[in-house]
C-alpha cells in the first residue's frame, strides 16, 4: 500500500553534501529505491501519512 513519507534527507550535490525535506508517495519497500534516484546518502523518517515520527532527532540516519 502506498504511503506518504517525509523524511530528513542527506543529499549529495557535487562537492558538498546539504540537508532537505523530501517528500514520497510510494511504499515502505520502494521508498530507498526512490531516495537513490534523487542522489540521497542517507535519510530520517521525519512523518509517515502526516502522522509525526516521534524523536525523529535522534534517530540512527539510514544510509542508502
Amino acid at each position: 500500500m502506498k504511503q506518504h513519507f517525509i523524511v530528513q534527507a542527506i543529499m549529495s550535490v557535487h562537492p558538498n553534501d546539504c540537508l532537505v525535506p523530501v517528500g514520497a508517495v510510494c511504499t515502505r519497500d520502494e521508498l530507498h529505491a526512490i531516495l537513490k534516484t534523487q542522489n540521497i546518502k542517507g535519510y530520517k523518517m521525519k512523518s509517515v501519512d502526516d502522522e509525526p515520527v516521534a524523536d525523529w532527532e535522534k534517530a540512527d540516519w539510514v544510509m542508502i
